[in-house]
């Protein structure tokens, strides 16, 4: 499922509060935060950013720090308005020739993997993008950060939180899960997982789950998040259950979640630069998010009549009343 913000996830922002505590809990969890100079050195080869609806603010946002932290012209193609089809895409790369392809979201990554397999592709902006089929040349900046990191946050805002629950499809995830519980033990959690085989399993999952925890974890397993209507089950089923909801995209804000942890657009941009201008010393596929922001839903801790840590308040960046 392409989960790109759409109006049914327009997200309710308060004012933005400035960063406090983030880089600290990042450091505390183990997480290199990557050092982002003001401009990138500049690409040798020609890049093409396409964007799959630069309508949407936070795409926008993501190419307008690429595009100034390059320092060079790149040019720029929106899918959803100049290049919906595999046909018209050719006659763009035809026309600009690029190197290299720097894709916002799933729907411009997928059109151009289909239509171009000798250019290197630079991703961001990506929910569930482990879902893709692996290909040579790709470069992913992951869309939600280490485990222990996020892990590390979760317990800073709401201490007295002791068990976590979390959902996962174990062909995709195994690995994931056994690392996220190794961090969960250094953080002083426990992470309670139970496994789905299909989307339609989330609800006799939750069932057995809930009862167990005290805030449910929902991360970027595309079996979990298959459709739409998976995912308003799993939010109202923990509202039901009157469970936080902890999760890495503010694509979730308007179905509950409680907390959100994500990458910080801006920094995205100028982490997209330094890799599509560096390629040659970049060998790993996947990186992590170099920037974070927070969102806090009060809204729903007043709700669920939770605990939190109010000195927490100068980490977050939107606030929801």
């Amino acid at each position: 499922m392409n989960m790109s913000p759409s109006p049914m996830h327009a997200m309710a922002r308060g004012q933005p509060r400035p960063i406090g505590r983030v880089a600290l809990l990042s450091s505390l969890a183990g997480v290199a935060i990557v050092a982002l100079a003001a401009t990138s050195p500049q690409p040798r080869d020609k890049v093409l950013v396409l964007n799959s609806d630069s309508s949407i603010s936070r795409y926008l946002e993501v190419q307008n720090s690429f595009n100034e932290s390059l320092g060079t012209p790149a040019a720029s193609v929106d899918v959803t308005k100049d290049a919906p089809t595999e046909t018209a895409l050719r006659r763009v790369l035809d026309r600009e020739k690029p190197a290299t392809i720097y894709c916002i979201g799933a729907k411009a990554y997928q059109l151009a993997s289909r239509v171009s397999r000798d250019k290197t592709i630079v991703l961001s902006s990506a929910i569930n993008w482990e879902r893709f089929p692996a290909r040579k040349q790709r470069h992913v900046i992951a869309n939600e950060l280490p485990a222990a990191a996020q892990l590390t946050l979760f317990r800073h805002f709401f201490p007295k939180v002791q068990r976590i629950g979390v959902l996962y499809n174990r062909e995709i995830n195994r690995q994931w899960f056994d690392q996220a519980q190794v961090g969960a033990k250094e953080v002083g959690v426990e992470l309670i997982g139970v496994t789905v085989r299909r989307s339609s399993e989330i609800a006799s999952a939750l069932r057995d789950l809930a009862p167990k925890v005290d805030a449910i974890w929902v991360t970027p397993d595309p079996v979990v998040l298959e459709t739409e209507a998976s995912i308003k089950l799993l939010f109202e089923r923990c509202h039901a259950a009157q469970k936080p909801v902890f999760t890495y995209s503010p694509a979730f804000a308007d179905l509950g979640a409680t907390l959100i942890l994500a990458p910080d657009m801006p920094t995205i941009g100028r982490q997209a630069a330094g890799i599509v201008a560096d390629l040659a010393s970049k060998p790993e596929p996947v990186h992590t998010p170099a920037g974070s922001e927070v969102t806090l839903n009060l809204a729903r801790v007043k709700a669920y009549n939770l605990d939190f840590n109010r000195e927490a308040l100068d980490s977050v960046n939107n606030l929801i009343r």
